[in-house]
């Protein structure tokens, strides 16, 4: 819960050096106001309502920045001016930019404005698409109407493009031309075609039809003008071509064979002369292929079937035809694994070889991977790998294919190498009391199924064949004895070093807590209380303990492990933690067990989760008569001082927001002024917060 008490001071005093620097007289009108958060009262004496500090109001230049029509991929600025109309200065803490294309030329962050003051920033449009986009702009501040809004519009216009330009055109004498264009823009397109670059009266479509062509005609070249919305763009030139009679076809230029794989595609092509307008029919095999009638032809993706297969083109035009040469595509086969490397298995020592058959077009060639990396110069159908070592059980071996018609990555086969078993960790020398008793454990490596053999004093124990052995219950005359383990698998077996068991006579066992409970009281979300419990070995022998187990919503313990030993008469202390998430009272317990006869030991565990407050305080007054650089303000625990500075550099505003208050204190305030040599005045009139 937050609330906002207000009250007034008002002090005057007349202004002096702290040092003897001479006499100034600047006087002091200070009104001291203070606004607390988190549930706070205030009180002070003199308090008045009088003199309420004035505040900014922040004005736009304009209600609604409208950038009008912009060309995708440019940008407009336009310029936003902010004016105080208040009395106070504003600041600007934050502006947020909304509308795709719309963005913020430099920062609004942290800017003041004085009083009565204006500041300009600028705003810019750079439309991605064409078409109507709107969006705003929203100025966080310390005025009274913050958030200022400012509607933003704007219109993205596509840019004018040529898409098809104008072809050269090759006529006979008394035939006319046809050209023509295809352009995209915005709104309503118009054209204007030219002539050798004078404009053709008339001509005014997208496309244009010359009157009957003479001699004078030839090599004329004719563009257009392209005008939309956003301005006008001139075609490329195409030249007309006047002849005096039809000339027929020829082919300067014939198609070429091609090679390709199976599923990829071959392109043919032709050049030809002759009066246009020439046509063009291409054939598979002799047989025409339907639609392939320009100057070139790329086929489907080919096929096995289509090799050799022979392509020609037929040029035709008003006086007769040319047939091209024929072109043959070769369609190399796809490069295949007939039969994949299989997988092998050898003992430490020996090598193995792995094997593959491919089929493809062209030459083939072999690269031989292990586990992803290329094996230098295993670059044939087979490979014999090295001497092999225990390290190399299941590594992967890959072979890539390459030919004419492609590559082919074989599956991957698994070389299993056979080793004798190694120990990594050996069993450990074990102590108990009598009555206890004892588990050696050990931890093995090697190919295949580990089996295990475990030996008292060099003499099997029936039925202890896993990796760990728990004795029976002991007595002292076990003491001393000494445990092995064999471990064997199909290559060999070897056996540990010996382990020596020490059994100590039986005493009593009692582990007793410090405390039945704890009471952690109140600790704020987010932070940790800690509290300890201490265990002390009351009895003749050692206890161990095996668990420690925590219940209950933001309790954690450390300082004991399962597994710890207690000596007699020796402590061990558990620490717990106690870090609430949530607000409330929060149950738990933790439980300490062991071999101790007294075990388990439970302590109770009780705590209240408490949200935290935040407090400050917010000092105002009004502005000095006199002409003053700035304000210091001063705060103290008790009435009269001492004073400490709050401020590290005189502050220009007439407010200040001390936020080092805590919960449960009365604080005492003073503010003094400051002119340009530094002079300080004395302190104001005093006034009290207090924090609940």
């Amino acid at each position: 819960m937050n609330s906002h008490t207000n009250f007034v001071s008002r002090a005057h005093a007349n202004l002096h050096r702290r040092t003897l620097l001479g006499p100034i007289a600047l006087i002091l009108a200070a009104f001291a106001v203070l606004s607390l958060s988190g549930c706070v009262g205030l009180t002070g004496a003199g308090t008045s309502a009088e003199n309420a500090t004035s505040l900014g109001t922040l004005a736009a230049s304009a209600a609604t920045l409208d950038f009008g029509s912009v060309g995708t991929g440019a940008s407009s600025p336009k310029t936003l001016t902010l004016s105080n109309t208040g009395t106070a200065t504003i600041t600007i803490s934050q502006a947020t930019v909304t509308g795709a294309g719309f963005t913020m030329v430099g920062s609004m962050s942290g800017v003041s404005i004085a009083a009565g003051q204006s500041h300009a920033f600028q705003i810019e449009f750079a439309p991605k698409t064409a078409g109507a986009v709107s969006g705003s702009i929203s100025i966080l501040s310390d005025a009274t109407n913050s958030p200022l809004d400012v509607p933003l519009t704007g219109t993205g216009k596509a840019l004018l493009t040529i898409s098809t330009q104008p072809e050269n055109q090759s006529v006979k004498i008394g035939q006319a031309a046809d050209f023509s264009v295809v352009a995209k823009g915005t709104g309503t397109i118009t054209y204007q075609w030219k002539k050798n670059g004078t404009t053709i009266s008339g001509a005014t479509a997208a496309s244009y039809a010359t009157p009957a062509a003479t001699t004078a005609d030839n090599n004329a070249k004719f563009t257009v003008v392209v005008t939309d919305s956003t301005g006008s763009v001139t075609s490329n030139a195409a030249v007309l071509t006047v002849t005096a009679s039809a000339v027929a076809p020829s082919i300067t230029t014939q198609p070429a064979n091609r090679t390709v794989s199976v599923g990829q595609v071959a392109a043919f092509s032709v050049t030809a002369t002759g009066t246009a307008p020439l046509t063009y029919q291409w054939k598979k095999n002799g047989a025409a292929i339907s639609g392939a009638t320009s100057s070139s032809y790329t086929t489907p993706a080919a096929t096995s079937s289509d090799n050799n297969a022979s392509f020609t083109v037929t040029v035709t035009n008003s006086v007769s035809s040319a047939a091209s040469s024929a072109a043959i595509l070769t369609v190399n086969l796809p490069t295949a694994i007939t039969a994949q490397p299989a997988s092998r298995a050898v003992n430490a020592g020996q090598t193995a070889t792995f094997t593959v058959a491919a089929t493809g077009a062209g030459t083939l060639t072999y690269q031989w991977k292990k586990n992803g990396v290329a094996i230098s110069g295993a670059t044939s159908a087979s490979y014999t790998t090295p001497a092999e070592v225990v390290s190399d059980n299941g590594a992967a071996f890959t072979v890539t294919v390459t030919g004419a018609g492609g590559s082919a990555t074989s599956n991957a086969a698994t070389l299993t190498v056979s080793g004798p078993p190694s120990i990594a960790a050996q069993p450990a020398n074990r102590s108990v009391t009598a009555g206890q008793t004892a588990t050696f454990t050990v931890t093995a490596t090697g190919s295949g199924t580990l089996t295990y053999q475990w030996k008292k004093g060099g003499v099997a124990v029936s039925g202890a064949t896993s990796s760990s052995y728990t004795t029976p219950a002991t007595t002292t005359a076990d003491s001393g004895s000494q445990f092995t383990v064999t471990v064997t698998n199909s290559v060999g077996s070897v056996t540990s070093n010996a382990a020596t068991l020490t059994v100590a006579a039986a005493g009593t066992l009692i582990l007793n807590a410090s405390q039945a409970s704890l009471n952690f009281s109140n600790v704020n979300i987010g932070s940790n209380s800690i509290l300890p419990v201490t265990f002390t070995n009351g009895g003749t022998s050692n206890v161990t303990i095996s668990n420690v187990s925590v219940s209950g919503a933001g309790y954690t313990a450390s300082g004991i492990q399962s597994g710890q030993i207690v000596a007699p008469g020796k402590t061990a202390t558990l620490n717990v933690t106690f870090a609430p998430s949530a607000a409330g009272l929060l149950p738990g317990s933790v439980t300490v067990t062991s071999n101790a006869t007294n075990s388990p030991s439970t302590i109770t565990l009780s705590g209240t989760g408490v949200q935290t407050v935040s407090h400050s305080v917010v000092i105002t007054w009004t502005a000095s008569t006199s002409v003053v650089t700035g304000y210091n303000i001063y705060s103290a625990t008790a009435s009269g001082g001492p004073y400490s500075k709050l401020n590290s550099s005189p502050v220009a505003g007439t407010s200040y927001t001390d936020t080092t208050v805590q919960a449960s204190q009365t604080y005492f305030y003073v503010v003094t002024s400051v002119d340009s040599n530094g002079v300080e005045s004395a302190f104001s009139s005093e006034v009290s917060a207090s924090v609940p």
